[in-house]
């Protein structure tokens, strides 16, 4: 059970970068990576668990702040 829990959790740990990397490549022509570190984006993805907010709209909402 454990070891389910940590793959899903590692499954939706890389959708997110996934998602949050294509919002910035959208809207800035650049991956995530030129704007956070991985330790950011850890702690932003904790974030997002707690939010209970989709995926997508949560990625959008964040580029936008960074770009503002």
């Amino acid at each position: 059970m454990e070891n389910q829990t940590i793959e899903i959790t590692s499954q939706a740990q890389s959708a997110f970068i996934e998602m949050l990397s294509a919002e910035f490549i959208a809207q800035t022509g650049v991956g995530v990576y030129a704007y956070l570190t991985p330790l950011a984006i850890n702690s932003l993805f904790r974030q997002y668990l707690q939010h209970r907010e989709p995926l997508r709209a949560f990625t959008k909402q964040y580029v936008k702040t960074v770009l503002v």
